[in-house]
């Protein structure tokens, strides 16, 4: 069992944002996003490089998701205060990007 050192204010709100969802199982996430970075990171044969670009683009979704929902919040607040300015679209990225 490890001590998770963070001040109990962080580790309160990090509690209130799970929800239903068990702090072993948040962790676990957390673990794993670890040991992927640090394989996106060193991938360099091509089996691990594949797994490392599959697990990119995983968290490239995830995070793109996350960038829509904060937008659409963004745009919702603004609308409501009445000074909306629309975000700029991101360029494309080419096809053979992804």
């Amino acid at each position: 069992m490890a001590r998770v050192q963070v001040s109990d204010e962080v580790w309160s709100a990090y509690r209130a944002s799970l929800g239903a969802t068990p702090v072993s199982v948040a962790l676990g996430e957390l673990v794993r996003r670890e040991v992927g970075r640090a394989a996106r990171r060193s991938a360099s044969d091509p089996d691990g490089a594949r797994l490392a670009l599959e697990d990119a683009r995983q968290l490239s979704d995830e995070l793109a998701a996350l960038i829509t929902r904060l937008e659409r919040a963004a745009d919702s607040t603004a609308l409501r205060r009445g000074d909306f300015q629309p975000v700029p679209e991101r360029p494309a990225l080419p096809p053979d990007f992804r």
